[in-house]
């Protein structure tokens, strides 16, 4: 033990090595600030043209100096670093359905589908409802000097779920504070690997999202074995000792190609205030959007969170905890495949195409093996639920890019939004399947209708927001 709690504590010492660097950028001012993501989009970098001499001022100017290098070695190796944080983050997010089940047949077996099904969404509530407060941090100070207190943050609350023996302790440990942690690394694995490209955006942004679901493959394989050898509390121990290692080298590699926006003074009463991007006709798309996410993470979750459990009451136990990393397996592709895609025909028409298969695939797949259950079902549906679904994650941001128009101004407003949606439908869609499960017993009928009809309703709201954006040509690139 004594030796263990020494590895634990290297990565921990060489992340504080840092501390220093970021004391010295936090000061108690007044300011508004530069809305989140302003590199998304390639119109954005031109360059500013003036016959007068520079003068200094605290706005920050949109220049040729900031015209992303669109590749090179310090490119690709900071999408590497991102990749890691991506891991370390949404990666354990993506475990949810192994400790689920953990927790139902040991830890909390006292518990009720609905009450465990609380420790996901809270978490992935936190994750997403923190992301815009991190999002305006990332534009101030930069990604780098965020990217410390949050790895952590990260290894602390995965060292404290080790101690933890209370439901309302594994709340806080996993629900809350990993929550927290999560938002302060993924979103600056997407910012700070976003900032190098302009034509290969959508490949980048695939390449990080596929690191949450090589997590995902990682650590439903790893924990359940580790949990036969060593327990759970030292195998929870483990898992932080590796992503202490881990976010290490994520800091190392992850650096921006320009330097944070800074600090912005507030608007005087002659500027003009940034716009709320929802007035006139632009209102239609972006609700629909909006109302489209919302649907879809209402569904989105349930398998991965009950398809271990599912496959565990009808007789493959053993097989069960490998039911998640398989899904994983499809999502690391389902990451990659649709971002590449998305920059050829559109993000829009392939977010309406991957959202609408994943719900098809909950009702006509997934639903028929509750009847004519086979472990080479569950496999099958694994892989292409986890390819479909990956698509809606790694898109989600682009489609915001794409509503803005390349307003900087409306960009950090719809990418709250959009965070808002999605950490809303995660607050309720898990407790809402874990009540309706509750009342059918062992079985899982009902949650797989709500789960599939959710995600198709999402589809149908995401396909109107693109037909209020461009109009309904079927081939148009939108």
């Amino acid at each position: 033990m004594n030796l263990f709690l020494c590895l634990l504590l290297i990565p921990i010492v060489l992340l504080t090595f840092q501390i220093k660097r970021i004391g010295s950028a936090f000061s108690p001012t007044y300011y508004r600030v530069k809305f989140l993501f302003n590199d998304f989009c390639e119109k954005m970098h031109s360059p500013a043209v003036s016959d007068s001499p520079e003068v200094e001022s605290n706005k920050p100017t949109e220049n040729s100096d900031r015209t992303p290098p669109n590749g090179g070695a310090r490119a690709w190796a900071c999408v590497a670093g991102s990749f890691l944080l991506q891991f370390c983050s949404i990666g354990y997010v993506n475990a949810c359905g192994m400790f689920q089940l953990y927790y139902s047949e040991v830890m909390f077996m006292n518990q009720s589908s609905s009450a465990l099904a609380w420790i996901t969404t809270l978490q992935i509530f936190v994750l997403f409802m923190f992301g815009p407060a991190v999002g305006k941090m990332i534009d101030v100070y930069g990604c780098r000097k965020i990217l410390l207190p949050f790895s952590i943050m990260a290894i602390f609350s995965v060292c404290m779920l080790s101690l933890c023996t209370k439901y309302w302790q594994v709340m806080l440990a996993q629900g809350v504070a990993f929550g927290m942690a999560a938002a302060g690394l993924s979103l600056p694995a997407m910012a700070t690997a976003t900032q190098w490209f302009s034509t290969k955006k959508g490949l980048a942004v695939g390449i990080v999202s596929a690191g949450s679901s090589l997590g995902g493959v990682i650590y439903p394989c790893m924990i359940p074995r580790l949990i036969e050898e060593v327990g759970f509390a030292n195998a929870v121990r483990w898992t932080a000792l590796l992503q202490g290692v881990l976010l290490v080298i994520a800091n190392v590699l992850c650096t921006s190609p320009f330097p944070p926006l800074g600090k912005v003074s507030r608007p005087t009463k002659g500027e003009n205030a940034p716009s709320s991007g929802i007035n006139g006709p632009k209102r239609g798309p972006w609700v629909f959007f909006i109302l489209g996410c919302f649907f879809t993470m209402w569904g989105l979750f349930a398998p991965l969170n009950y398809l271990p459990e599912m496959a565990s009451l009808h007789g493959y136990k053993d097989f069960a905890v490998y039911t998640l990393a398989i899904a994983n397996a499809g999502s690391l592709f389902g990451r990659i495949v649709p971002g590449w895609i998305s920059d050829r025909i559109g993000h829009f028409n392939t977010m309406v195409m991957v959202t609408g298969l994943s719900g098809a695939l909950v009702l006509a797949f997934w639903l028929p093996l509750e009847f004519h259950t086979s472990q080479g079902g569950i496999i099958v549906f694994a892989l292409l639920f986890g390819f479909a679904s990956g698509g809606f994650v790694s898109l989600g941001p682009p489609c915001v890019v794409s509503l803005a128009e390349d307003r900087v101004d409306d960009i950090g407003f719809k990418l709250g939004g959009f965070c808002l949606s999605i950490a809303l439908g995660a607050l309720t869609g898990l407790p809402i399947e874990g009540a309706i499960k509750d009342r059918e017993g062992d079985r899982f009928t009902g949650l797989m209708c709500f789960a599939g009809a959710s995600m198709i309703l999402g589809s149908f709201c995401m396909a109107t927001a693109r037909v209020f954006k461009d109009g309904a040509q079927l081939f148009k690139k939108i």
